[in-house]
């Protein structure tokens, strides 16, 4: 342990020599070697030029190196400490989210030029570590402070010698060329870099000059990043604004040509509920409907003979429950819009203890199945997606995507075998009667269900049934629903037409004639 009662001596004169020389080489390596190298010779001979996300990191490290020059300049102060720490800090959480939006592509896929097979995303996530350790060894390696203050003799400024004029002068030439190239190839503000850059040139007629990149900048920043992607609408929140998404009630409109319609021949409210019920079920023989995290088990008379509600942040959390299907001979599959799940039975002797991690209310009447029942269901090109229904065939669990704020043309049926619920296969549907420049991505499926061989799935947007065969993974049929019904949620089969759920109502339909 340090003795600070001793006087500094000149053993301690000569550590923080080293110090401080640690502290410049350090400087000027940051400067010379990471962006040295983009800016001179991936720059100027290998004609890359750096995205807007790139010229922050270049900024970041320019920042530290010239920092600690100051520091060997000027003397130790906290304030360079801090400084270098912060931008160090900053540099991180830019070269992660760079990093980050091409870590997880196939093999030999990247952004620009690479160094030994790795591309200067990662590299700069490299040099910020390299930062962090570097000052970290140089002040576990350093005397103690007060040395580093008594080695300034009480002047204002250390000397300069040979080599820190040789470290400033590579420094302030690194600094100057980074800055004629980013004015060169970006123009002066308020434009701006590019997302996707050109190829660095000496012809003005190559350059482009633009502040487009500035829309939306700051919007953008959020701790999501890509995962931004906001809830689907529910009927108890609606959400069609965040979305982007008018939702229309004219299936003329729609992506689809119709091939007929379905008309309503009977009406019945869903009486003892007051929530604004979220999807609709009939699972042997018996009605269930669901709100966000409440279910119902109803009777003949269509009023509620159980009620429970999960609690969606126990262990695997499911959010928002969007279909119900059968499972085995007793029990049900509660699926959340996350594509987790909870599966469930009725057990009018089921234990309160038990119950009480999985169920906030109706812990006397439902159980889970399986231990605590709880499961997700992992996807690929459904990944980034949210889903609003669930079918099955009673082998596999069918699930249907929704457009969200990100991509409102993808539409991806993916479905799990429900022995282990894990992804068995996914499909994107053909359609031949899709209109000229529409995409089933407009569909917004809200309920689905199975029956030899097709997924029926029904549209909140645009009021639509379409017949999805599964041998042909294509939309083999499409049907127009009355414009009337504005809030289409969950698909019920009948003998001779669908049942849907519509403002807390049933609604039968039947094929019109």
């Amino acid at each position: 342990m340090t003795d600070y009662s001793q006087p500094v001596n000149e053993t301690d004169i000569k550590k923080a020599k080293t110090f401080y020389d640690i502290v410049a080489w350090g400087g000027l390596l940051i400067v010379l070697l990471p962006v040295g190298i983009a800016n001179l010779i991936l720059g100027y001979l290998m004609g890359d030029s750096p995205c807007t996300l790139c010229w922050g990191q270049r900024q970041q490290m320019a920042y530290i190196g010239v920092v600690a020059l100051f520091m060997v300049r000027y003397g130790f102060k906290p304030k360079y400490l801090a400084m270098m720490l912060v931008m160090a800090a900053c540099g991180l959480y830019s070269s992660f989210r760079h990093l980050g939006n091409h870590a997880f592509r196939d093999v030999g896929q990247g952004f620009g030029l690479d160094i030994f097979g790795l591309h200067t995303q990662f590299w700069a996530e490299v040099v910020f570590w390299c930062v962090v350790m570097l000052f970290g060894l140089a002040t576990f390696l350093a005397p103690r402070f007060d040395a580093l203050i008594a080695e300034m003799r009480g002047k204002p400024f250390r000397p300069l010698t040979s080599f820190y004029k040789v470290a400033f002068g590579i420094v302030a030439f690194i600094i100057a060329s980074n800055t004629f190239q980013a004015l060169w190839s970006t123009g002066l503000p308020p434009n701006w870099g590019q997302g996707d850059p050109y190829r660095f040139s000496w012809d003005t007629k190559y350059i482009k000059w633009s502040d487009d990149s500035w829309e939306g900048m700051w919007a953008g920043i959020n701790f999501l990043g890509r995962r931004d992607v906001k809830d689907p609408d529910f009927a108890y929140a609606p959400n069609a604004k965040k979305l982007g998404i008018t939702f229309e009630h004219d299936a003329e409109k729609g992506p689809l040509a119709v091939n007929g319609k379905l008309a309503v021949t009977n009406t019945r409210t869903i009486e003892g509920v007051d929530a604004k019920l979220n999807t609709l079920a009939k699972i042997r023989g018996e009605y269930v409907v669901a709100s966000k995290y409440d279910f119902w088990f109803l009777g003949d008379d269509l009023k509620p003979s159980i009620h429970a509600a999960m609690d969606p942040w126990f262990s695997a959390n499911v959010l928002d429950i969007v279909g119900m299907t059968e499972f085995r001979d007793d029990a049900i599959v509660l699926m959340g819009t996350n594509k987790s799940f909870l599966k469930i039975r009725k057990n009018p002797e089921a234990d309160d203890v038990t119950g009480w991690p999985n169920f906030t209310a109706g812990r006397d009447q439902v159980e889970a199945v399986d231990g605590f029942g709880r499961g997700r269901i992992g996807t690929e090109r459904a990944k980034m997606f949210y889903v609003h229904s669930s079918a099955t065939d009673g082998k596999y669990v069918y699930t249907a995507t929704v457009p969200d704020n990100k991509d409102k043309k993808t539409f991806v049926i993916s479905k799990a075998l429900q022995k282990d619920f894990v992804l068995s296969g996914e499909f994107i549907p053909e359609a031949a009667m899709l209109k000229d420049g529409r995409t089933l991505g407009e569909l917004y499926v809200t309920g689905m269900v199975y029956e030899d061989g097709k997924l029926y799935a029904v549209s909140k947007n645009y009021n639509v049934l379409v017949t999805i065969d599964l041998a042909k993974e294509a939309v083999v049929d499409v049907q127009a629903l009355p414009a009337e019904l504005t809030d289409i949620r969950g698909l019920v089969k009948t003998a001779d037409g669908f049942e849907v759920l519509d403002t807390n109502r049933i609604v039968t339909l039947g094929y019109a004639k």
